[in-house]
């Protein structure tokens, strides 16, 4: 049997930029400003879980 376990949705800056209908250059100005989403590095790429995205919006997006 296997343990049920929830694998988070990663998303590119690029596929993020797109649901929020913003550009990646603004993602990355709210990444070095900290007023983004939360988001993950891996190696050098940066990614989003899509989960941390929903909740900023809820939050208010600030």
């Amino acid at each position: 049997m296997t343990p049920e376990t929830s694998t988070p949705v990663l998303w590119t800056p690029a596929q993020t930029a797109e649901y929020l209908h913003t550009t990646e250059e603004s993602l990355k100005v709210r990444r070095y400003r900290r007023s983004g989403p939360p988001f993950i590095r891996a190696g050098h790429r940066v990614l989003y879980r899509a989960q941390d995205v929903l909740d900023w919006l809820e939050e208010g997006a600030a």
